[in-house]
C-alpha cells in the first residue's frame, strides 16, 4: 500500500513561490484532497521535516461568542502513514463492498504510526464470501467478521436515566436525558448551522422515526429532577445520520458543554483524518450518555458504511469502544476527545452515537462521525 502518488513529494516543490491556485493544484496532485489543500499553507509544509506532512485534524471555533469563527487546525504526521491511509480510503470508497450480497458493513481501520498499515474491516453473514472479497480488494489488507444478526438484542440494566438539575440554569449541556413523551434519548451539545444564525438541541432521530420535515413540530422535553420541561420542537430529522434538530423554546438554550466533564466545553470537531490520527496513536474517546454516564474506549474503525438497518446504507460511520459502553437511552450522545494539540482548552466531537452491536462476532458502538454533518449540511459543534 501507499505506492503511486507520494504526499512527501511536495517537499521537493517551491511551494512558497507559488500562487494560491498552483499551490492547491500541486497538493491535489500529490494526493491531498482539494478541501484540505485549500486549508493548508506553504508555511505548514516548511515547518515539517522530510518524511512528514501536515494534515487538518479538526475545525475549531476561535470565538465562544461567534459560532461562525471556525478555523482548520493542523498537525504533522508521517507521510508514509498518510499515503497508506489515503490509498485505503480511496479503495474502500470506490469498491462499495456493501453492494456485495451478504456484506452488512465495511470500514477502514487506520494503521498505527511506524507499525501496522491500514486495513478494511468487513462484517458479513456469509463466511463463503472471503475469497470474493479478497479478489475484489486485490492485495489490500482486510479482516472479515462473520456475524449472526438473528441473535436478539442484549438486555441492559444500566439503571435510571441521568436527569438534569434545573438549578444549573437555563443552558442545557450535552449528555443529559430527553424524551418525546414515550421514549428517552440523550442530548448532544449545541449544534450550529452554517451561518451561525441558528443553534439547535440535537438528539437521536430514531426517537421520532421520521425523516426530513415529517417530524416538524414534534415535541422534545428535558428530563429533570422535577419532571419534564419542554425544550422545543423538532425542525428537521436526518434518517441516515440519525440526528433530529430541535428548535429551542425561549426558556432553555443549548450549551456547548458536556455534563460533568472538565474541561467540558466543546470547541469543534475532528475531521476524518483527525479520527484516523486518534486511532493511530491508540487514543481513547469518551462519551457521556443519559443511561450509562461516562464511558471510554479506543477507536476501532472510521469511514464506515453500515447496512445493518437496511436501506439506505449509512456512510461516514465511526466505530469505537465495546457494546457495554452504550445502552438504549444513550442514543444522541456524542463521542469526544480533548484537542490533541491543546488538551486543556476544550473538547472536540468525534461523532454522534446511535447504536451498539447486538450480534455475536462483533463488539463496538457506532454512529455518524461529526465531519459528515459538516461536509453534508454545514452543521458544526
Amino acid at each position: 500500500m501507499g505506492g503511486g502518488t507520494r504526499s512527501g513529494s511536495v517537499h521537493e516543490e517551491p511551494l512558497s513561490l507559488m500562487g494560491r491556485r498552483r499551490f492547491v493544484e500541486t497538493l491535489v496532485g500529490a494526493g491531498f484532497s482539494a478541501t484540505m489543500a485549500s486549508c493548508l499553507s506553504a508555511t505548514d509544509f516548511e515547518e515539517t521535516d522530510e518524511g512528514e506532512v501536515p494534515i487538518v485534524y479538526a475545525h475549531r471555533r476561535t470565538d465562544p461568542e461567534d459560532p461562525t469563527a471556525i478555523e482548520p487546525v493542523t498537525k504533522v504526521v508521517p507521510s508514509r502513514w498518510y499515503d497508506d491511509l489515503r490509498s485505503t480510503f480511496e479503495i474502500h470508497a470506490n469498491l462499495d463492498l456493501t453492494g456485495v450480497e451478504g456484506v452488512l458493513s465495511s470500514a477502514v481501520s487506520p494503521g498505527t504510526y511506524g507499525e501496522l498499515g491500514a486495513s478494511i474491516q468487513i462484517d458479513t453473514i456469509d463466511a463463503g464470501l472471503r475469497d470474493t472479497i479478497a479478489d475484489l480488494l486485490d492485495g489490500t489488507p482486510f479482516d472479515v467478521s462473520v456475524v449472526d444478526t438473528s441473535a436478539g438484542a442484549n438486555v441492559d440494566d444500566a439503571g435510571p436515566e441521568r436527569t438534569h438539575a434545573l438549578e444549573d440554569g437555563v443552558e442545557v449541556p450535552g449528555g443529559v436525558a430527553c424524551t418525546n413523551g414515550e421514549s428517552m434519548a440523550t442530548l448532544a451539545p449545541a449544534l450550529y448551522d452554517r451561518e451561525g444564525e441558528r443553534v439547535y438541541f440535537v438528539t437521536a432521530n430514531h426517537l421520532y422515526g421520521g425523516d426530513g420535515d415529517e417530524m416538524r413540530g414534534e415535541g422534545c422535553q428535558l428530563l429533570t429532577d422535577q419532571g419534564t420541561h419542554p425544550l422545543g420542537v423538532v425542525e428537521r430529522g436526518y434518517g441516515e445520520e440519525d440526528i433530529a434538530l430541535v428548535h429551542p423554546t425561549e426558556e432553555f438554550t443549548p450549551s456547548s458543554r458536556i455534563a460533568e466533564e472538565s474541561p467540558g466545553e466543546v470547541v469543534g470537531s475532528f475531521t476524518k483524518l483527525g479520527l484516523a490520527d486518534l486511532k493511530a496513536r491508540g487514543a481513547e474517546v469518551r462519551k457521556t450518555g443519559a443511561r450509562t454516564g461516562l464511558t471510554s474506549g479506543p477507536i476501532e474503525a472510521v469511514d464506515g458504511v453500515s447496512c445493518i438497518y437496511g436501506d439506505p446504507c449509512k456512510g461516514g460511520q465511526l466505530k469505537w469502544g465495546e457494546e457495554s459502553d452504550f445502552v438504549d437511552g444513550d442514543s444522541g450522545s456524542v463521542s469526544y476527545h480533548p484537542d490533541p494539540e491543546d488538551p486543556d482548552d476544550g473538547l472536540l466531537v468525534c461523532g454522534v452515537n446511535k447504536a451498539r452491536t447486538w450480534w455475536p462476532g462483533e463488539n463496538y458502538v457506532w454512529g455518524s462521525a461529526a465531519y459528515v454533518l459538516e461536509e453534508r449540511y454545514g452543521y458544526t459543534f
